[in-house]
């Protein structure tokens, strides 16, 4: 007994195979929302403008109920679309590595045209311990209330007015 699909059949069902597969690869992130503890994290956070970058450094000293830590990343967006969607503007992952101290540290150079839409977000697949079947989940906080303000210049005395220059001895 010979089993024939037409071209028709067939192309369908590939279709419904890489609709059905590029809907389970779409990720879902739902935000923490504020917390009077910051959801037990302990971390130190620094940007510093230098010319046309920022350097955002981080260090996370406890991990508290989002452990373990999935990212930590800068992101940015653009301005809502009619529809309500946004794309992402800045996506950068800042890469971790131990200290000696058992902390986690990295540093990272963002644009400073991001400085005032930029978000630093703290990833994680698991809270409290329990895994996230839904989509991750991300506490995040504007990056510019981490700017470290440059000290004000001293004033100190007036420079002194240029010495007249020197008559020329040429005779006209």
């Amino acid at each position: 007994m010979s089993f024939r699909i037409s071209r028709w059949a067939t192309g369908g069902l590939a279709l419904v195979a890489v609709l059905v597969m590029a809907g389970l690869g779409w990720s879902h992130f739902y935000d923490l929302g504020p917390s009077k503890d910051e959801w037990g994290l302990k971390y130190e956070a620094e940007v510093v403008p230098q010319g046309d970058v920022l350097n955002v450094s981080f260090t996370l000293a406890d991990q508290g109920r989002l452990k373990p830590i999935y990212s930590v990343s800068v992101v940015a967006f653009s301005d809502p679309r009619p529809g309500g969607g946004r794309t992402y503007l800045l996506n950068a992952t800042i890469d971790l590595k131990p200290t000696p101290d058992g902390k986690l540290t990295g540093t990272l150079q963002v644009d400073k045209k991001f400085a005032d839409r930029a978000l630093l977000r703290i990833m994680t697949l698991t809270f409290d311990g329990k895994p996230q079947r839904d989509g991750a989940r991300y506490y995040q906080m504007p990056l510019k209330q981490f700017t470290k303000k440059t000290p004000a210049l001293a004033i100190g005395p007036k420079p002194t007015a240029l010495a007249a220059p020197i008559p020329s001895k040429v005779a006209r």
